[in-house]
């Protein structure tokens, strides 16, 4: 996990950088979107994980090497 987080930071302060000051929101909500799914998840619903895994395995699938 340690890896993934400092691997984002650095792509995130390239993207600032860069002016794509967006970056910055697009990040809180992919996060709220994560801790909102585990959040359902403990409480019985599975259904907005299963959807994210999906989603998220998809697009990975789709750009190899990332």
């Amino acid at each position: 996990m340690e890896f993934w987080l400092r691997v984002t930071r650095s792509q995130i302060t390239k993207e600032i950088r860069a002016g794509r000051t967006d970056t910055w929101a697009a990040f809180a909500l992919v996060v709220r979107l994560f801790r909102e799914a585990m959040r359902k998840r403990a409480a019985g619903d599975e259904r907005l994980w299963g959807d994210l895994l999906r989603y998220a395995q998809d697009v990975v699938d789709r750009t190899p090497g990332a």
